[in-house]
């Protein structure tokens, strides 16, 4: 152990931190109403384990109550600004954020309100040490044994935290991975706006609403039969006995996860060349240019009948089929084939392929510099929330 650390019942500390309870931390633990109000009325929010997220409040969806009913609420958890709120009960326990909502809401029991010793401790510390791997390693073994995900109020009592003993430096660990957590944010944001853009893009582009600069002719209408010829793999990979997962041919399943596994690289490959694959069973269907073998016989592989047509477009136009279909049936491929759809010269595909592929690279490239941004900051709090790293 090196100089000026201490061994403690949470891991190694600096020696100028304590290890503390939330009991003493706060001067408030309580949660909300155990009698769910009645549905109606919208002079007050209704907070429930479904509104806490992980740092933040989700009000995308929350439920309004009428004010006779928060009265009587609120007298027994009157919630204020500034104070922690953690999901107790439900999938979503250990959950916490923090309250910046400047007016009076009423809370279910699913949630604990925590309000601390603002001249000592910081809460916004604290939420940061909840939310980390150990915070979260403590709640999970609180609960253990639990037929329901379920902490009590005398358990959430009980967790125990390190410290700096010094207010200064709690707000500075947390500043900082506030400052982070805002990057995230904004950079999630920005994702979502341009996945936006991008859809709005496939909506004009692709069914011709708007044309690219020097393209003028005639679009034609063909039906999904028209355009392909369709595969059913010759052989199928069984996972118990084919499927070691210890080569490196992708094995396709027919469903989210779409690659199941990776394969040695041997017969029962079904094409070197880019396919559209379609699955039954989700009305799904993806452009693949690698080589791979099948799991799933609900997979069908879909090739173009007229080499000039662009595979990229025709893709882009059975996901705009599936989002105008709703996902409220499945649809076979067979009733799928006979779909219309119009299609413009087989340079004109390729040139709004070639916008819309542009646009997916630069969401990949803000996708992985997200994923870096927040593996940096699982790092942060691992060492500043230990003290392994001290701030200056």
């Amino acid at each position: 152990m090196k100089p000026g650390y201490k061994m403690t019942e949470v891991g190694v500390i600096p020696e100028d931190w304590n290890v503390v309870s939330l009991n003493d931390v706060c001067i408030k633990i309580q949660d909300g109403t155990h009698f769910s109000p009645k549905p109606g009325g919208n002079d007050y929010y209704y907070i429930t384990s479904k509104n806490i997220a992980i740092g933040h409040l989700d009000l995308s969806d929350v439920s309004r109550i009428d004010a006779l009913q928060h009265r009587n609420i609120y007298k027994r958890c009157d919630v204020k600004v500034g104070d922690l709120l953690l999901t107790k009960d439900g999938v979503n326990t250990g959950n916490a954020a923090m309250n910046d909502l400047d007016e009076e809401f009423s809370l279910l029991s699913s949630v604990a309100m925590l309000r601390f010793h603002i001249s000592i401790y910081h809460p916004q510390y604290f939420m940061y040490q909840i939310l980390s791997d150990l915070g979260q390693n403590r709640i999970r073994g609180l609960m253990s044994g639990n037929a329901i995900t379920r902490l009590t109020l005398e358990k959430i009592r009980l967790l125990r935290f390190p410290s700096p003993t010094s207010l200064d430096e709690q707000r500075c660990i947390s500043g900082l991975l506030s400052d982070i957590d805002s990057l995230i944010t904004s950079l999630e944001k920005l994702i979502g706006k341009k996945k936006l853009i991008k859809q709005g893009a496939m909506q004009e582009l692709l069914t011709g609403k708007k044309r690219l600069p020097g393209f003028s002719g005639k679009w034609e209408t063909k039906t999904i039969d028209d355009i392909f010829s369709y595969e059913r793999p010759d052989k199928y990979i069984h996972w118990d006995t084919d499927l070691e997962n210890i080569g490196s041919v992708p094995v396709l399943t027919a469903n989210k996860s779409f690659i199941l596994g990776y394969a040695k690289c041997a017969d029962g490959i079904c094409s070197n060349l880019p396919a559209i694959i379609f699955d039954d069973f989700t009305t799904d269907s993806k452009f693949v240019s690698f080589p791979f073998k099948v799991k799933s016989s609900a997979i069908k592989i879909l090739r173009t009948k007229h080499r000039a047509d662009d595979l990229r477009f025709i893709h882009g136009l059975m996901k705009l089929i599936k989002f105008s279909l709703g996902g409220h049936k499945r649809y076979y491929l067979s009733e799928y084939r006979h779909l219309e759809v119009i299609m413009p010269s087989s340079e004109e595909q390729k040139a709004i392929s070639d916008v819309l592929e542009s646009m997916d690279s630069e969401i990949k490239a803000l996708t992985q510099q997200l994923s870096k941004y927040r593996l940096i900051k699982e790092g942060m709090m691992q060492e500043l929330l230990t003290g392994r790293i001290r701030l200056i």
